[in-house]
């Protein structure tokens, strides 16, 4: 509410925030690790032995940064997120070396631009990670799109943490690093 009230995004009517919620409450039911659809213990499942990337198109990347805090902090885990187009001169040469040791996950939405989605199409059929995803973030809005990655990334760190026998409500790092800060 804070972007629409400075102008940034346009205030949708009751009505789409009512569609919005009902389409979000929908997908939240299929994530479940427990009752969903299982997509989410597959990917967690996927990246329990590997480095993590998150590859997100420019609209998505701060989904793709969130994700990479949700897994350093729930899962105890590196990743690193990546943006697309820019990444693609750089980091696509690395990909070429110890990619079966990498799992990928692709952030896109209907609003990626369609060169962007070139690149992530090119990388799907040229790279070989050991495992990699395209998560299609739905939305009528980006707003939308934005909201579906993070409650869907969210269950995905969640997931990962456990698999690894990790609890994810514990953080103890995060309390120390309080704890001396508050004495400084």
């Amino acid at each position: 509410s804070l972007c629409w009230a400075l102008g940034i995004i346009p205030r949708p009517s009751e009505e789409e925030i009512t569609g919005m919620l009902d389409r979000l409450r929908s997908k939240s039911k299929s994530a479940d690790i427990v009752s969903g659809d299982g997509r989410v213990a597959a990917m967690a499942h996927g990246m329990s032995e590997r480095d993590i990337a998150i590859v997100s198109a420019n609209e998505m990347s701060s989904v793709g940064v969130r994700f990479t805090n949700q897994i350093n902090e729930n899962s105890e885990r590196f990743s690193r997120p990546v943006q697309l187009p820019e990444m693609n001169h750089n980091e696509i040469v690395a990909w070429n070396r110890n990619s079966s040791s990498q799992s990928l996950l692709y952030l896109a939405s209907p609003h990626t631009h369609s060169r962007v989605r070139a690149r992530m199409n090119w990388m799907m059929e040229n790279l070989q990670p050991g495992d990699s995803w395209l998560l299609e973030c739905e939305g009528e809005s980006l707003l939308e799109s934005l909201l579906f990655a993070a409650h869907i990334t969210d269950w995905v760190s969640i997931a990962l943490a456990v698999m690894n026998g990790i609890d994810p409500s514990e953080m103890t790092a995060i309390d120390g690093l309080k704890t001396y800060l508050s004495t400084v």
